[in-house]
């Protein structure tokens, strides 16, 4: 799911919600930058690892181990099982939407499938931030409190990167959580149209992005609701893998 998705789950499920619980529910997508892979911070060997890590040498960020095992659930039911079946955002794909999608970023089907999951994802988030437009300040308000040069530093350490490559790659992660208005369509055409630049290194047809961002919301309208609540009802903390 996107960013604010997961604070969402993570304030629902947490009286005691704190900067780094909010940071650590978005930082497993960390990889949209390209700076850790996929894997990292979504399969649970990295997980366990990464947390070891922080208990054993940084407690002062323990509570962002918190929020990643928040983002673990809700990805788990989004990515792999959700109602016994496959998750949620998979099982929500139509062949409409992966024909569209396809057009759009100019991908071969097996990427367009994976992009369309990513649509899906964008429905619940705008439908999410439209019932609760608090959340985005949520996100900027938590961003500023972290130490996010020690928090570059504590990435860098464990994954054996520089820190600048850290901290100029967390900017721009936050860059994407926080530079678009994702209540609105519009925001979620350039926000599309940003990340296809960024991470597939292509343009996309904002008018296509568009249509394809309509059809999402149109699938996931009556729901989102549901999917959201179950996550939250499952109270499920056990890591897995999640992607």
């Amino acid at each position: 799911m996107f960013f604010h998705t997961h604070v969402y789950y993570s304030k629902k499920v947490d009286e005691n919600l704190d900067s780094l619980k909010v940071i650590g529910s978005m930082l497993p997508d960390f990889a949209l930058t390209s700076v850790i892979t996929w894997d990292n911070l979504h399969k649970k060997k990295d997980i366990l690892d990464f947390s070891s890590y922080i208990e054993k040498s940084e407690p002062d960020f323990v509570s962002l181990l918190k929020g990643i095992n928040y983002h673990n659930t809700v990805d788990y039911l989004t990515h792999v099982k959700y109602k016994n079946t496959i998750g949620y955002a998979y099982n929500s794909i139509t062949p409409k939407l992966i024909s569209l999608v396809s057009k759009v970023f100019l991908v071969d089907e097996k990427r367009a499938r994976i992009s369309s999951h990513n649509c899906i994802e964008s429905g619940v988030e705008f439908y999410l931030l439209n019932d609760n437009p608090d959340l985005a300040q949520l996100v900027k308000d938590s961003i500023k409190e972290i130490n996010k040069q020690k928090l570059a530093k504590v990435l860098a350490t464990f994954y054996k990167k520089s820190e600048k490559e850290m901290l100029d790659n967390l900017n721009i992660l936050f860059s994407f959580a926080t530079n678009y208005d994702l209540k609105d369509i519009d925001g979620w055409v350039m926000l599309w149209s940003d990340l296809n630049k960024f991470y597939l290194k292509k343009e996309a047809n904002k008018d296509l992005v568009k249509e394809a961002i309509q059809l999402s919301l149109e699938i996931t309208k009556n729901t989102y609701k549901e999917f959201i609540e179950t996550a939250i009802s499952s109270k499920n903390t056990e890591i897995k893998d999640c992607n």
